[in-house]
């Protein structure tokens, strides 16, 4: 298993079914994505003996935006494009 691909600003990214994007960037209390059928994400959370980031799982190929918010909104989207 390959590490996950660390996010932390708005970019572009070149990734394979199968890998997973991991959202580093402090105060993120949400993501989105335009497309699940690319991306399935997950949010942040804290289970109360670890903090967990947010993120997503490349899922099919295509493309699709992660969109990466705090409390005030929109921080960053990072442009994704997924192969096989």
């Amino acid at each position: 298993m390959l590490p996950p691909i660390e996010i932390d600003g708005q970019k572009t990214e070149s990734v394979k079914v199968g890998d997973n994007l991991n959202v580093i960037t402090k105060g993120v209390t949400e993501v989105t994505t335009n497309n699940a059928e690319v991306l399935e994400v997950s949010q942040p959370r804290d289970d109360g003996s670890a903090q967990f980031n947010a993120g997503a799982k490349v899922v099919g190929p295509g493309t699709a935006k992660l969109v990466v918010l705090d409390a005030d909104g929109k921080l960053y989207a990072v442009k994704v494009t997924a192969t096989e």
